[in-house]
Order: structure tokens, then sequence, then C-alpha cells
């Protein structure tokens, strides 16, 4: 029954779409490319325009928790499901980041309020820490957190981490 409801909605998409081909023909190049149909496309734009009006009325935390935390989440599970040990290395690292870093954000919130575009720069932030290319969270956990938390928390970083 819920198949034939996505199935009518989806018609209904496709037949507004098929009435406006500047828009109908960019959106079935992305729709080929992404290997998804249009009107899902179409839907999700639909859904996330209220979601970011909502967010950005509310000072935007929505959307940047969205981006701290809906991609790194998936990133995760892929990571714990895959045979591979160093995606997992790098996904704890990233949630080690994050947490210390909304720990120093609700301490700082006061100050970081003033600061512009304060959102924008989170967000950028939250993305280099775990974009593939940039590994962030990685030169963060190596540069600031190895060489001064490790050793005050005396854990040995000669042992290796045996299952």
């Amino acid at each position: 029954m819920a198949n034939n409801a996505l199935e009518t909605v989806k018609e209904k998409v496709n037949g507004v779409l098929a009435k406006y081909p500047v828009i109908d023909e960019p959106l079935s190049k992305v729709a080929g490319n992404l290997k998804i149909d249009k009107a899902f496309i179409v839907l999700g734009i639909a859904v996330a325009i209220p979601i970011l009006i909502y967010s950005l009325m509310n000072g935007g935390t929505l959307v940047i928790d969205l981006i701290g935390f809906v991609f790194p989440m998936y990133a995760s599970i892929k990571a714990i499901e895959s045979p591979a040990e160093d995606d997992d290395t790098m996904w704890l690292t990233y949630w080690l980041v994050f947490s210390i870093f909304k720990i120093v954000e609700s301490t700082a919130d006061f100050l970081l309020q003033y600061i512009p575009f304060y959102l924008l720069i989170k967000a950028a932030f939250l993305v280099w820490c775990y974009y593939p290319k940039t590994q962030g969270a990685k030169i963060i956990y190596t540069s600031a957190i190895k060489p001064y938390v490790v050793p005050a928390l005396g854990i040995d970083q000669t042992a290796k981490k045996e299952d």
C-alpha cells in the first residue's frame, strides 16, 4: 500500500516536471548521474527547504547539527561494517575531536555568538574535520591531543591495540 502511494507521488511529480522542460531537462541529467529518480530529488528539496527556513529562524543550529552528525554517522556505520581498520580510526578520531569541540563550544558560547558568520565557520570546520581528503580531525589529534592529552592521561603510546 505504501509502495502504491509512493508510485502515485512519483507519477504526479514527474507529470508536473514534464510541463516545465527548463527544470525537467537539467534535473533529468542530475538524476541520471546520481542514479535516482528525479521525483525523489524534488521531494528531497521540498523537505529540505522548510527545514532550512526553520533552522535559519532558530539560529541555524539544526542545519549545522545535520552537517556535523548525518554524514559522519553514515560513514561511521560503513566503517564499522567494513573489514578495514583505518576507516574505523578516522571516524573514532572525528568523534573525539567533535566531542571536544562541542564541549569547548558550549563553554564559550557567550563569546562565540559575537563572531560574524560563526555558523558558516563552524559548518566549514566540521566538514574539514571529516572530509576524507583533508582529514582535519586527524591533524587536530596528532598536533594537539596526542602530544598533550594522551601523556597527561598516562596512556602508553607504545602499546599496540590487540583484539
